[in-house]
């Protein structure tokens, strides 16, 4: 009699690993940049008053979309397991690892306080998406699934 028992997998095969897409200095330098903007706003605030309603509805507007990124930046996740990779930043994305034709680690070493470590996915021919991470267990996790990708091409 055959032995129908499924074949078996590693077990960091079936954990998510999920953690921020970015440090804790990108967090605060984004910070930094956003309150600089801020303080000239403020400057600025005096002459507003002569502004035309257009104008002013610009501002607001492009306030909240930077408020929007900036609210992105701090509280994005990426999330990985072996069926998907899902990412919370500005826009939500989503891939399966079936899906995935080619991919790429881009990671500069000393340098990752400053330039997030990233993973470019290929999904078909013209399908580009990009996913952040700071944590070094999605970061093991995106080196095991390029070394995969690369061993099965």
């Amino acid at each position: 009699m055959e032995d129908q028992t499924p074949p078996r997998t590693s077990p960091s095969d079936l954990i998510e690993v999920s953690g921020t897409s970015f440090s804790f200095l990108i967090k605060l330098l984004s910070s930094f940049l956003i309150a600089g903007i801020g303080h000239l706003a403020l400057q600025a605030l005096p002459q507003m008053e002569d502004m035309k309603l257009t104008t002013l509805g610009f501002i607001v507007a492009v306030t909240l979309v930077i408020a929007y990124f900036q609210l992105s930046i701090w509280f994005s996740t990426t999330h990985i397991s072996d069926t998907y990779i899902y990412q919370t930043w500005m826009f939500r994305k989503k891939v399966a690892i079936k899906d995935i034709a080619q991919c790429k680690l881009i990671y500069v070493p000393f340098f990752s306080w400053i330039i997030t470590p990233r993973l470019v996915v290929r999904v078909g021919m013209a399908n580009f998406f990009v996913f952040y991470a700071s944590n070094p267990k999605v970061l093991q996790k995106f080196l095991e699934l390029v070394y995969k990708k690369s061993v099965s091409i």
